[in-house]
């Protein structure tokens, strides 16, 4: 695991709550368990984008549709050339 790097950040006085309240109720150890899952969840989210169960299913069929499966490495580069080609952002 990585070491840790210190950050300091202020939250409002109701998100502060939130934080304290899902320690208190047990979920989490600390306060920095309860923003390194909202960081991940944030980040999950932008990876998945607004599709729905059904939109991520058919995409999932259509993979197994496919055919054969490739190399991961080679699949990430088609990927990420695609992504460039539809948005114009290096990924």
């Amino acid at each position: 695991m990585a070491r840790a790097h210190p950050i300091r950040i202020e939250l409002s006085p109701d998100m502060s709550d939130l934080v304290e309240s899902v320690v208190q109720s047990g979920d989490f150890q600390s306060p920095d368990e309860v923003v390194a899952a909202a960081l991940n969840a944030w980040q999950a989210q932008r990876m998945v984008g607004n599709f729905s169960v059904e939109e991520l299913d058919s995409l999932i069929q259509q993979g197994l549709d496919s055919g054969e499966p490739i190399d991961g490495e080679e699949s990430f580069r088609r990927l990420r050339a695609e992504f460039v080609r539809e948005f114009g952002v290096k990924a």
